[in-house]
């Protein structure tokens, strides 16, 4: 009843709409780029992390997605498009990256036409002149038929290709005129039982590349009334051998059925990228928000493990280093300052020293007003908890005076701050009401280094014994002398990291 939840509620904010894809030089996107699916997505909406009770849940929004795009009405450009809470789309941002997926299949499409058209030009002119079963006539029919097919087949390649135009009427232009050329060829040069009539399914199965139900249907319903047409010239013409009604109903209804299969089989395949993208949506979503508590790192790995991290939720004991700073002598700088420059200035602070800690793979557990408290070992274990604890004070030293050398030279406030670290056993788990949750850490090892970091003048790294004999060998340390500490009635000696 305590397992971990990571809940993402988003608030979708107004967003400028992305360029259009028209018939001007194409503005090509990658999935991620079209679908708005980058990290810094989290910028355009408000992303609010809690626990609850049990597995680490997202909200699975493919049916509303799916039941988005066919029954809602259309949507006024730029307005944004919630899919069941979770990412926000644009109408535009979905048309750029399926348009380009169509764009890549009508470059194939041109490709492969033109590198067809001139095998089959090639074997015509080996039929006339090699192999000589071609009469004169029928070869000059052929030759010009296809040439005139080849100047179109070219041109296409050059402004779609080379030029990189294209707009949505393309692909239907490209299969009402491979249609057209197709039945110009065999009612001029093949004769209608000729053996380009089967070609006529290869265009509607060919259309798949383009990766559009619609432009699959369109070529089915083109290569039928090229067909047709074919049908109809048939009739009085002594050249043409009559086709029975039988025969060319059966192949105008298979020309149908291959146009309906394929177009329901494109429309599945664009419903798994859909799929995919939404998957990958979330899974960066969810990734980006726990990176903000804790290491990218830790967050892949709470995502990839089996239990979704729900299992980090049971409240545990567990062995953890344990890293608390503050900053010396806030209250007083705190009621000299404008409210916006405090905050501004904390901001900025702790900016860099959180990406201290994941730089070491610590965990953010909170923080407490002016004061950091990080965690090692957990959630997940690191042998070398208080060495990387250790070394993370360490490297925020260097960092607040990197710090207060900007802040000096722009005449602004310098900060000082003392860190304390301690190691031992803690409790972890998921603390707080039915409402709102928080994973934390308590116990003896968090108060003992809070009193450490009470000790620490600024600019020191004050460490426990225990923390001393598990990193004596990597680090320098000096007796900072024997002290009490309120709460515990023994005295301990205290330890400071000294300067690599």
């Amino acid at each position: 009843m305590s397992s971990a939840i990571l809940e993402v509620s988003v608030l979708v904010l107004p967003v400028p709409a992305p360029a259009r894809i028209s018939s001007g030089p194409a503005k090509y996107c990658t999935a991620s780029d079209c679908l708005g699916l980058r990290p810094s997505l989290g910028s355009r909406a408000g992303l609010r992390l809690s626990s609850r009770l049990t597995g680490v849940r997202f909200y699975n929004f493919t049916s509303a997605l799916w039941a988005g795009i066919k029954r809602r009405p259309a949507r006024p450009p730029g307005t944004p498009f919630l899919y069941h809470g979770i990412t926000p789309m644009t109408n535009e941002r979905l048309d750029a990256f399926f348009l380009s997926e169509e764009q890549s299949g009508e470059r194939k499409i041109n490709l492969l036409r033109l590198v067809f058209l001139l095998v089959f030009l090639a074997n015509e002119f080996s039929n006339y002149y090699l192999l000589k079963v071609v009469a004169g006539w029928l070869h000059e029919r052929s030759v010009w038929t296809m040439l005139a097919w080849i100047a179109y087949a070219a041109g296409a390649w050059y402004l779609v290709n080379r030029r990189r135009l294209y707009g949505r009427a393309v692909k239907y232009v490209s299969a009402a005129a491979d249609a057209l050329f197709l039945a110009l060829t065999i009612v001029l040069v093949e004769g209608n039982n000729g053996p380009l009539v089967p070609v006529f399914y290869i265009l509607i199965v060919g259309c798949a590349l383009r990766y559009s139900y619609r432009a699959i249907l369109a070529a089915s319903a083109f290569s039928a009334l090229g067909y047709a047409a074919v049908w109809y010239t048939s009739f009085g013409n002594p050249r043409l051998t009559p086709i029975p009604a039988y025969s060319a109903v059966i192949h105008l209804l298979i020309m149908v059925m291959m146009g309906a299969f394929s177009a329901y089989a494109v429309n599945k395949m664009r419903g798994l990228v859909l799929k995919f993208a939404e998957n990958f949506a979330r899974r960066e979503m969810a990734e980006g928000a726990l990176s903000r508590y804790v290491s990218r790192q830790v967050a892949k790995k709470i995502l990839d493990s089996p239990d979704g991290g729900s299992a980090m939720g049971v409240g545990r004991r567990t062995q953890a280093a344990v890293l608390i700073s503050d900053i010396r002598g806030f209250t007083p700088l705190s009621e000299g300052m404008d409210p916006g420059a405090l905050v501004a200035l904390l901001n900025s602070y702790f900016s860099r020293m959180v990406d201290v800690v994941f730089r070491h793979d610590g965990t953010l557990d909170k923080f407490v007003g002016d004061a950091l408290i990080v965690v090692f070992n957990d959630p997940f274990e690191q042998t070398d908890a208080e060495r990387r604890a250790v070394a993370c004070a360490a490297e925020m030293l260097r960092e607040i005076d990197a710090f207060n050398r900007e802040q000096a030279a722009g005449g602004r406030h310098t900060l000082g701050v003392g860190i304390g670290v301690h190691c031992g056993p803690v409790i972890a788990g998921n603390v707080g009401s039915e409402s709102r949750m928080d994973y934390t850490v308590m116990g003896d090892t968090v108060n003992f280094a809070s009193r450490l970091q009470g000790k620490a003048p600024a600019g020191a790294v004050f460490v426990s014994g225990a923390v001393k004999a598990k990193t004596d060998g990597a680090f320098s340390y000096k007796s900072a002398g024997v002290m009490e500490f309120k709460g515990y009635r023994e005295a301990a000696e205290v330890f400071e990291l000294q300067a690599a």
